[in-house]
C-alpha cells in the first residue's frame, strides 16, 4: 500500500474553514481519513487517545492547549471531553482563523444547548474514501 496522500474531496472546504474560522471539528467514522487530512494542516498533533498526551489536557486543559503551536490538532477529543471548554474559552479570548482543529471517531449528537462548541466551532463530516477520491 502507497503512503502517498489521496487527496480528499474535503480538503478544499477544510482549507477554507481554516482559513475564515478559529476551529473546525472533523467528525465521521473510524479510519475514514480524519486524521491524516487534518494533519496536512496543523503545525502540532494531540493524540489525546495516548495517556501520556492526554494527561496535560486532563489535568488543565487551558495551559495545556497554550503550549502548542498553531494550528493545533487534538486528535480524538472525545477521549478528554475538557477539550472542548478550553478551545472554547481560548477561541473566546482570541477569534483569530485557523487555530484549532479537532477530530473525533464518534457521531455522537452534539446538541447545540449544551454543547461549548456552539457557533465557535464549525463541523465538517468526513466519509470514508469514494471510488472518484481513489482513482483521481
Amino acid at each position: 500500500m502507497s503512503d502517498q496522500y489521496v487527496r480528499r474531496f474535503l480538503d478544499d472546504e477544510l482549507s477554507e474553514v481554516i482559513r475564515v474560522h478559529p476551529a473546525v471539528l472533523v467528525v465521521g467514522p473510524r479510519a475514514s481519513g480524519k486524521t491524516t487530512t487534518a494533519r496536512r494542516y496543523a503545525k502540532s498533533v494531540v493524540r489525546l487517545d495516548r495517556p501520556a498526551e492526554a494527561a496535560a489536557f486532563v489535568a488543565d486543559a487551558d495551559a495545556a492547549l497554550a503550549s502548542f503551536d498553531e494550528p493545533v490538532l487534538l486528535d480524538e477529543w472525545q477521549a478528554v471531553p475538557g477539550v472542548l471548554g478550553a478551545v472554547k474559552r481560548a477561541v473566546d479570548d482570541d477569534s483569530r482563523p485557523g487555530r484549532f482543529i479537532l477530530t473525533g471517531s464518534i457521531r455522537a449528537d452534539l446538541v447545540a444547548e449544551t454543547w461549548p462548541g456552539t457557533g465557535r466551532l464549525i463541523r465538517l463530516d468526513m466519509w470514508g474514501l469514494s471510488e472518484r477520491e481513489i482513482v483521481g
